[in-house]
This record gives structure tokens, C-alpha cells and sequence, in this order.
């Protein structure tokens, strides 16, 4: 096993140590959700370090009463982004006051091609505060193009956690090309609880 670590490592930096940076500017994109009944923007921040590596900082808020800072590098490994992240959720309560409530263990993968995209979110985030829980939440869609600026495709997430019901959202996301940016739309609904799930999501990379 340390030997397979140990050969992933070295071709990741075996890709990173030559040629220009995958981009010559800092890259950066604003993300805003509603789901939940909450907003929920978002700002990427992505430094180019060596031809296939950035750095990626990631800012999130949300109306429900938390933010969250995230830090890591970002290979850009031809069609595939491979992304390991460590993120510092801090949440406010009137009881409890603001806090640092959990540090979350991150890793994204996304691939896109003319014919397919695919992303795959998993965060685990560990309680720092005695009244969280502990709970892993994963995200996983594929999306087809079907038109030149629509596509669509099936889409699963869901949390499992120690205390918490593991539920799972099966449904499917459109994603809409509007000229400035794009729009996308997640329905999912899970059987064994009966209970649906909406987001609407803007994104816009700058």
C-alpha cells in the first residue's frame, strides 16, 4: 500500500515539474446555491503553481448561520481535476455564540470531455464542538450534453453519519448555459424518509 502511495505521489510530481502553468492569471469563480431554503455563495480562488498545479482556495457562506474556508492543491491531470482539501466550518448560534464547529477532510474529482462530465464530491466533516456530529456527505453526478447549450444526466448525494438517518437523493440535475454563466437545477428525492430535495445553482468563472 505505501508503495502504491508512494508511486501516485511521484507522478503527480513528475506531471507538475515542467512546462508553463495550466494558466497564466489567477482563476477565479463565484458559485451562489439556494438550497435548503438558504443561499449560499461561494468564491474560488485558484493560483497557478506549475503547469498542471494550482492552489485553490474556496470562501463559502450561508443564510443558515455558517462559513466555511477550504484550502488545497488542485491537479489539472489533462481532462481529469483531482482535488484534496482541508476546510474549517465555523458556525454561529445565539446560545453558543460563533465557533468553529468541524474540520472537514476533502477530496473532489471532475472530468469533462465534448461528450461527458462527471463530478464526485466526499467530505468528512469531524465535530470540533461537543454539540456537532461527526457525519460524511458524498455527491456524485454525470451530465450529457443533449443540445449545444444544455445538459442533463442523474445525480446521487446523501449523508451518513453516527446519530444521523443515512439518507440517499437519487434524481437528476439540467444545467443551462445563459451567457454570462450557468445555471443548474438538482431534484432528488429520498424513498426510505419521503423527503425531497431542491437546488438551484449559479456559477460564473471570471
Amino acid at each position: 500500500m505505501r508503495c502504491r502511495i508512494k508511486a501516485f505521489l511521484i507522478l503527480l510530481l513528475y506531471l507538475a515539474s515542467s512546462g508553463p502553468a495550466f494558466a497564466e492569471q489567477p482563476v477565479y469563480t463565484l458559485r451562489v446555491d439556494y438550497h435548503y431554503g438558504s443561499l449560499n455563495p461561494w468564491l474560488f480562488y485558484e493560483i497557478p503553481v506549475s503547469r498542471t498545479v494550482g492552489w485553490l482556495s474556496v470562501f463559502q457562506m450561508s443564510s443558515q448561520g455558517f462559513a466555511q474556508i477550504d484550502f488545497g492543491p488542485d491537479f489539472h491531470l489533462g481532462q481529469w481535476q483531482l482535488i484534496p482539501q482541508i476546510g474549517f466550518e465555523f458556525s454561529e448560534s445565539q446560545d453558543k455564540g460563533a465557533r468553529m464547529s468541524h474540520l472537514v477532510y476533502e477530496a473532489y474529482a471532475i472530468y469533462c470531455s465534448g461528450k461527458l462530465s462527471f463530478e464526485s464530491w466526499n467530505l468528512y466533516f469531524s465535530k470540533t464542538a461537543e454539540e456537532q456530529t461527526s457525519f460524511f456527505y458524498y455527491r456524485d453526478f454525470f451530465q450529457f450534453p443533449v443540445l449545444p447549450k444544455l445538459s442533463i444526466g442523474p445525480q446521487v448525494e446523501g449523508y451518513a453519519g453516527s446519530g444521523l438517518t443515512t439518507s440517499t437523493y437519487l434524481g437528476g440535475q439540467v444545467s443551462l448555459d445563459i451567457g454570462i454563466g450557468s445555471m443548474s437545477f438538482f431534484g432528488g428525492r429520498e424513498r426510505k424518509i419521503k423527503h425531497s430535495v431542491f437546488r438551484m445553482t449559479f456559477l460564473k468563472t471570471f
